[in-house]
């Protein structure tokens, strides 16, 4: 009699009695396939989101910048805040800073006291050939008390400005007195026409820059005037405040505001900020040579030689009383 074994035979697998514990090759490689394509996909979108969202801070701190300039003036008269120092005629308790030889050196003077008060570092050196010219980029120290108090004032940097940003982080023991202005530059100019007159009267000049360079401004011993907020004509088309570059929009890094495709936020003297192509701007006019049809022309080495463009809303055909974007130019005595 045969016994029956008590265990029952357990069958070999099957392929459909398999269980499957992770993916074939072919299934991972069409997995990151998809996921490279949304990456691919999404990180356009992501690049342009953070630029946009750098382009409305921008906007944010020179809106900043104009309400601290407008609340300046509530306080002074109407007076647009400008360095007003000039040679005969000034006060300060630094005795290097003395006696200077003209308004040049006198608004030069005035930009290194209000630093060396703000910051403790009286070994400032002074600028006593005069060439610095701190209208251009260092005008918000003339009402800082209207801002934060801040030297390096945080709205002053342009969020695509890396390199001003990393100065304003960089603690001021790691300059040295002959450096230390520049962690306080501003990635904004503001109108060389808040302190110059539109065109000459009498002994006073204006600044002017015609067939220069376009970092290269001429001022005469005797330029600096008070102006007021009231000499603007136009207030919502006459720029007040722009970025020296196009930090946001080109595609060449290096691109000067009066570049044809250049295109930024810009500040306007009724506080407005709104985003500005080059193109759709006034050229602008000479202030020696009011009467003159052409612009003021300015020039930058971009691949070999020179290359001259109009100065645009840097030199605003009549000056205050001109007007850059959403009207004809102003007469100036131009045919």
């Amino acid at each position: 009699m045969s016994v029956q074994s008590t265990q029952s035979a357990q069958p070999w697998p099957t392929r459909k009695t398999l269980v499957r514990n992770g993916f074939t090759l072919i299934e991972l490689l069409v997995v990151i396939a998809i996921i490279a394509l949304l990456i691919g996909i999404l990180l356009p979108a992501l690049s342009s989101a953070r630029s946009s969202a750098r382009t409305l801070v921008c906007r944010t701190n020179m809106r900043s910048m104009g309400q601290g300039a407008i609340n300046y003036s509530l306080s002074f008269r109407d007076v647009i805040p400008a360095f007003s120092w000039k040679a005969d005629g000034y006060r300060t308790r630094y005795n290097d800073l003395r006696n200077a030889g003209n308004d040049k050196i006198a608004v030069g003077h005035q930009a290194i006291s209000i630093l060396r008060d703000r910051t403790g570092m009286t070994t400032i050196p002074r600028n006593a050939t005069g060439n610095w010219f701190a209208s251009l980029w260092f005008t918000h120290l003339t009402y800082l008390d209207y801002l934060s108090t801040n030297p390096e004032e945080p709205v002053a940097a342009c969020p695509e400005d890396s390199e001003q940003v990393e100065r304003t982080q960089t603690p001021i023991e790691d300059y040295t007195p002959g450096t230390i202005k520049r962690k306080f530059e501003s990635s904004y100019e503001t109108t060389v026409l808040a302190n110059s007159v539109d065109r000459a009267q009498g002994a006073l000049r204006p600044i002017n820059q015609h067939n220069s360079h376009w970092s290269l401004f001429y001022r005469e011993p005797v330029y600096v005037v008070t102006r007021r907020f009231t000499q603007v004509r136009y207030p919502s088309g006459k720029a007040y405040m722009f970025d020296t570059y196009d930090r946001h929009f080109a595609d060449e890094p290096e691109t000067l505001y009066f570049e044809p495709n250049a295109k930024q936020p810009i500040l306007m003297f009724d506080g407005s900020v709104s985003v500005r192509a080059t193109r759709d701007a006034n050229p602008g006019y000479r202030p020696l040579d009011p009467t003159n049809p052409e612009p003021s022309m300015i020039k930058k080495q971009i691949r070999g030689p020179f290359e001259y463009f109009p100065g645009y809303y840097r030199w605003t055909r009549g000056g205050l009383g001109g007007i850059d974007f959403g009207g004809a130019e102003v007469s100036t005595g131009q045919p």
